[in-house]
């Protein structure tokens, strides 16, 4: 199948206290506290300070269903994730920040799959199982009603990696011998988005509210090669720092790119392309680094071995440790510049200036995994208590 551009804008670049869940078998509306531990006083890290004025609620669960994991979270306060049975066999669901509890259709009999996104409708996007474990990239409307998106002819699964306000998603397709990048639109119709000279397959990761998308491509001698996908679906290649791999893991609304590649030597180092450039290392950094998200400020944080660091233009600052922990892992940033990620097991946030703010804790939780922060500063999370093992995890927001 032959890859066609397509039209879009002209490019510009541009310079309460929580709210109530249900009771999923009663509909009643209440605060959900912390259940894995029957005591509800707040635990924080050692030394360390929190803000009083967040507090943690664990999201509920399909009826007979005993974790969950949150996955994304949009502006809204809305959140996407997986609710489980004893069997750690998952459903998707959506927590609504109104307080609702939605189940997301599955296909042809499954019940898995992943949500890579919710934007600020409360549409979803990510992939869906079938009973044998064969995946179908899909999106869901904020009732959970199902769209599967399209595969062509010869195609036999995919995967959406993205999608914009305006329900357009991008990912791959594969057949039994490549994969291809793609582009579906709203009406969820399938575009092959085109290759470089000799590169055979490739995949879409991430499309900002313009419509430019970013992604790799697989070319000779080398395993991985980023490049950017312009509005009129033309494709750039955004280079490498000499190694055989360079990977985009982000696209922000002013165009830049951010992701990681190997240097000459095969070691890895965050990489960030602004608009209409190629890839450069991030300043200051050590051996191993990855850049992990990037916000429309064009700030990006990454992770370099046990450091967690943000940049600003030049400018580099790394983000402290909790006091009495050792190690520290970043997951993302807001728009406001507010990093979300852990010390050691303790989830933190960081505020411009690097500095940590531990986020509250029931007593008897000591493991969580943050995964996004929204506008408002609200995270959405995991938490857990190694006091049972495997961890039993439950989906969690802080506000």
């Amino acid at each position: 199948m032959r890859s066609a551009p397509w039209r879009g804008p002209d490019r510009t670049v541009a310079g309460e206290g929580p709210a109530p869940y249900p009771s999923e078998k009663t509909g009643e509306i209440f605060l959900i506290p912390v259940v894995l531990s029957a005591m509800l006083s707040v635990m924080v890290a050692p030394s360390a300070s929190s803000d009083a004025g967040v507090a943690m609620y664990e999201l509920p669960l399909l009826a007979g269903h005993t974790s969950s994991w949150a996955q994304a979270m949009n502006d809204a306060g809305d959140v996407v994730g997986l609710s489980l049975d004893e069997n750690e066999n998952g459903h998707l669901v959506r927590w609504g920040a109104d307080g609702s509890l939605t189940p997301l259709q599955a296909i042809d009999g499954g019940s898995g799959g992943h949500a890579v996104k919710i934007v600020e409708d409360g549409t979803v996007a990510g992939f869906t199982d079938t009973p044998e474990g064969v995946r179908h990239a899909a999106r869901w409307d904020a009732s959970g009603v199902l769209t599967r998106l399209e595969e062509p002819s010869g195609y036999v699964d995919g995967e959406a990696q993205d999608i914009n306000n305006s329900h357009v998603a991008v990912g791959h397709l594969s057949t039994d011998s490549h994969t291809r990048p793609v582009r579906w639109g709203a009406d969820g119709r399938a575009t092959e988005l085109r290759l470089p000279p000799q590169a055979d397959g490739g995949s879409a990761v991430g499309i900002n509210e313009w419509g430019e998308i970013a992604g790799y491509v697989f070319v000779p001698g080398e395993k991985t090669r980023a490049v950017r996908w312009d509005i009129w679906g033309r494709v750039h290649d955004l280079g490498s720092l000499g190694g055989s791999r360079s990977n985009p893991t982000a696209i922000n609304d002013r165009g830049t790119v951010i992701g990681e590649a190997t240097d000459e030597a095969e070691a890895w180092q965050g990489v960030r392309a602004s608009f209409g450039r190629k890839f450069k290392a991030l300043p200051s950094q050590g051996i191993g680094a990855r850049s992990v998200s990037i916000n429309n400020a064009d700030v990006v944080v990454g992770n370099v071995k046990d450091h967690a660091v943000r940049w600003d233009g030049d400018d580099t600052t790394e983000l402290q440790v909790l006091r009495g922990t050792g190690r520290v892992f970043v997951k993302g940033i807001n728009d406001a510049g507010t990093s979300v990620g852990t010390s050691d097991e303790f989830a933190v946030t960081w505020d411009a200036q690097g500095r940590v703010t531990a986020l509250p804790l029931p007593a008897g939780v000591d493991r969580t995994q943050p995964t996004a922060i929204n506008a408002t500063g609200s995270v959405a999370g995991n938490v857990g208590s190694s006091r049972s093992w495997p961890v039993r995890w439950r989906a969690a927001i802080w506000r």
